[in-house]
Formats: structure tokens, sequence, C-alpha cells
């Protein structure tokens, strides 16, 4: 009898050892990193990576169905809009002619949502600024597949849609009007205008042209796909100063960034500056910054272009001592202006940017 249970055995050990093992593991707890993605419209946007939880690369994802708040399908972020797109990123330094960047450009139909078919990543297209519904808000439906099966992901993440902002302020910028000592030749603020970011309370008269010292304003809806700049400094009565007066902010043997830097055709007349590009948003390059600070743009201006406006300071602010600034031979106060831009424009078109420096008289 016990020989009997022996060869039972061993013959279910056979048998067992020669079954292939499992290949592969798929969880069932994979999940979104995000319970909800805000979307800024027309802005070009990606998602966080989903937690695949152990699962064996690779994973294949797709998109099987979105629907609105209510649960119905919903087809709004797959239809297809002509959107002038970058293929490749542009490149200050290399892209210096409207052939070059046009090269790095493709006119195509694109939806509002877009999968990573390796990583799960979602993309959200310039064209989620076409969508228009009574709803702004979408559940998303994915599929995970990999050596070992699939999962059905309901509701797997929600889509938020906000606002198109043409114009955003990452950043903070600055008009600033700096003093030189006279004893070492170093910068001593007299005043600064800033803009802290897209939360600032300034920001509506920023848009609006009624901030006294910084203004972005759309002036025309052409180019239809391109972006046009066109940037003026000024004193603090709106005269403007010769760009010839504004020269590139030092650093090293260097300088910062620029729009100079963005543009593809750069044209200066007596009062402006104008900046071009095949397609926004505007700025596409960064010299030296990364992430949100990647918008900033630095310029000076040159110590013979303004005077200071000693009689509107001392309304303001009461009586200074302007010696230790006050050139000895000319018995005029040196001065220099900073000027930090901090914006992306999203939209096409020509906009002005205008940029008043502080307690300043154009220096004639």
């Amino acid at each position: 009898m016990k020989n009997i249970f022996y060869t039972f055995l061993a013959t279910v050990l056979i048998i067992v050892a020669c079954q292939p093992p499992e290949v592969g593991y798929l969880s069932d707890n994979i999940h979104a990193t995000q319970d909800t993605i805000f979307v800024p419209r027309g802005v070009f946007t990606i998602g966080a990576t989903p937690a695949i939880e152990g699962s064996t690369y690779p994973l294949h994802w797709e998109i099987t169905g979105i629907t609105d708040t209510q649960g119905n399908p919903s087809d709004d972020l797959f239809d297809l809009h002509e959107l002038l797109i970058w293929k490749e990123a542009f490149n200050g330094d290399t892209d210096t002619t409207l052939a070059l960047a046009n090269a790095k450009l493709e006119l195509a139909d694109k939806p509002s949502i877009l999968i990573n078919s390796v990583s799960g990543e979602l993309a959200f297209t310039q064209a989620t600024k076409y969508v228009k519904n009574t709803s702004d808000t979408y559940k998303v439906n994915v599929k995970a597949s990999n050596v070992r099966g699939e999962r059905q992901l309901d509701d797997f993440t929600v889509i938020k849609l906000e606002p198109f902002k043409p114009v955003e302020f990452p950043t903070e910028m600055r008009s600033r009007l700096n003093l030189v000592k006279q004893s070492n030749n170093s910068l001593s603020a007299l005043y600064t205008s800033k803009i802290t970011n897209g939360f600032d309370d300034n920001v509506p008269s920023v848009l609006d042209g009624t901030h006294p010292y910084i203004t972005i304003t759309k002036i025309s809806e052409e180019p239809a796909f391109g972006v046009k700049v066109k940037m003026i400094i000024t004193d603090s009565y709106d005269n403007p100063l010769h760009p010839d007066k504004i020269p590139f902010y030092p650093s090293g043997a260097s300088y910062l960034q620029n729009y100079h830097d963005n543009s593809v055709e750069t044209i200066s007349d007596a009062t402006s500056t104008s900046f071009s590009l095949p397609a926004p948003p505007f700025p596409q390059y960064a010299r030296n910054y990364g992430g949100n600070s990647s918008y900033l743009m630095y310029y000076i201006t040159t110590r013979d272009a303004f005077t200071v406006d000693t009689e509107a300071y001392e309304a303001d602010f009461g009586s200074k001592d302007w010696s230790e600034f006050t050139d000895p031979n000319t018995g005029e106060i040196v001065n220099q202006a900073y000027i930090r831009w901090g914006i992306k424009i999203n939209d096409s078109g020509t906009w002005e940017i205008k940029m008043r420096i502080p307690y300043t008289k154009l220096k004639v």
C-alpha cells in the first residue's frame, strides 16, 4: 500500500514539475496617480505616469472610452482639429531662419487627448482650446495589458478642462530703476514694480492695459498661426526708448536669456523691437533656466538712457539724499533700468508688450 502511495506522490510531483511556471504579473491595483488632471485649454500638457504596482514590463496602454459626468459616452476629446505643432524643440542658437524653424513644424489634424502606449501617460494637445460643451469634466477609461493578460480600468481618472489663457505668468517679472553708487559702481534699487505670478491681483490690469508699468495686449489676429511680439520700453511718461539703449543683460562672458534668442526674425525701429516665431507658445527657447523660470527674459538699459524724475519720486515717498548716486563731473544721477519679463504667450497673432521704467524721463 505504501508503495502505491509513494508511486502516486512521485507521479504528482513529476506532473507539477513539468508544468511551465506562470509568466509575468499583472496587478489588480493598477491606478492613476492623479485623481483629477487639470488641463489648461489650448496648451500642450502631460499627465503623470500611472502606478503599475509591480506589473511586468512592457505594458501596453490604450484609451477605451471617455464619458461625461453623467456616464454618457463622449467623443469631444477625440474630435480632430487642425493644429500647427512643434515636432522638435525650437533652438534659438541654430534655428535662426524661418525655413529652419518651419522644418520643425507640422500642420495636422489632432485630437485633444492622446495616450503614450508604453508609459500610460495621458497627453493633451492644443486642440482642447476648441472643445465646446456644457461640461468641462470627463472620465477616462483605459486598458492595460502585458504578457499575463489585460485589465480594463473604467473611470481611471478625471479630466477637468480649465479656461484658455492666452497669456500666462509662470514666474515673477520686474520693471526696476537702479541707481549707481559712485563710490563703488554698485547698484541700488530705487523702485521696483513686479508681477509675482498668475495669481497676482494686478494681472488683470496688465492685460487690459491699465497697469502703470507693465502692459501686455493683443493688437492683431495676424499671423493666424504664428506669433509676433513687439517690445516697447519707455520712461514713466510713455516716451519710447530707442532699442540701441536696451542691451542684453550680461552674465560673465555671455548674457542671460532674452527674446532675441526666441525669434527667427527680429526687426527694430526707433521705438520698438519686434520678434517673430511661426507658432506659439512664445518664448520657445531658454538659454539659462528650466521649468517655469525658462520664461525669464532679461534686458538692461544703458546709463545714458534716462534721467531720474526726482520730483515725482519725492512727491510719492518724501525727500531723498541723491548725492551718493550723483556724478560729480556732470551733476547727474547715474541710473540704469532692470528689465525682467516672465510671461508665456499661448495665442497666435501680434502682441505688444510694454514696460515703463518707474520715475524716469527720457534723456534728450
